[in-house]
């Protein structure tokens, strides 16, 4: 999911069938690894994983995997809040409200020291909530570098209905189909190529 592949555009990588994978998720929750300048300095997110460019995250399928109505939780920062909008837009969302992430430690930021993450909500047709309780700000412990919350998976679930995909996932989550370099993906998406496609590959050919 480097820049190096921005030119993989194609599905002739993909497994036999994968286009099958592409399940209809009522709730998708997505953290991509923005390829922003900001991020590829000495302290930027590309000592830690490989970035992705805008314009290919904004050329992936997610509106393809979205059910006719459903929801999208879209993790960004300050520095590509209005870019994640306009790839929310793209990816067949309109955006209705956010959630912020207080970090207990302070982080980078040219202007203000960043001790938040907003988790941008967007619709696609029409898909209240289930829970209008939830505030839209919580402090919560920060982990290892970009590993969010398990608590959000939970308010996710509390306000929304499955099933539930996480795209660039780090870990699996109960109740969550995952997808991402850093996890055994259930799902392959054409075009964009994860170490875990190989196993998919291999089941098709065996099946």
């Amino acid at each position: 999911m480097s820049e190096n592949n921005d030119t993989n555009t194609t599905t002739e990588d993909a497994p036999p069938g994968a286009t099958d994978c592409l399940n209809k998720y009522v709730t998708i929750m997505s953290d991509p690894p923005w390829g922003n300048p900001g991020q590829k300095g000495k302290y930027g997110a590309i000592n830690h994983y490989d970035l992705m460019s805008i314009d290919r995250i904004r050329k992936m399928p997610v509106g393809d995997l979205a059910a006719e109505n459903a929801h999208l939780y879209l993790w960004c920062y300050p520095a590509v809040r209005r870019i994640a909008e306009e790839v929310m837009e793209a990816w067949g969302f309109r955006f209705v409200d956010e959630f912020v992430w207080g970090k207990d430690q302070m982080g980078l930021g040219q202007y203000f020291r960043h001790a938040h993450e907003t988790l941008l909500l967007g619709v696609k047709g029409k898909l209240p909530v289930n829970f209008r309780g939830q505030r839209s700000f919580a402090m919560l412990p920060r982990q290892a570098h970009s590993h969010k919350p398990e608590e959000v998976h939970v308010m996710v679930q509390r306000m929304s209905p499955g099933p539930y995909l996480e795209l660039f996932a780090r870990r699996p989550m109960p109740g969550w189909q995952v997808w991402g370099n850093e996890v055994d993906s259930d799902i392959v998406i054409p075009g964009y190529p994860v170490p875990s496609d190989a196993r998919h590959r291999q089941e098709a050919s065996n099946a």
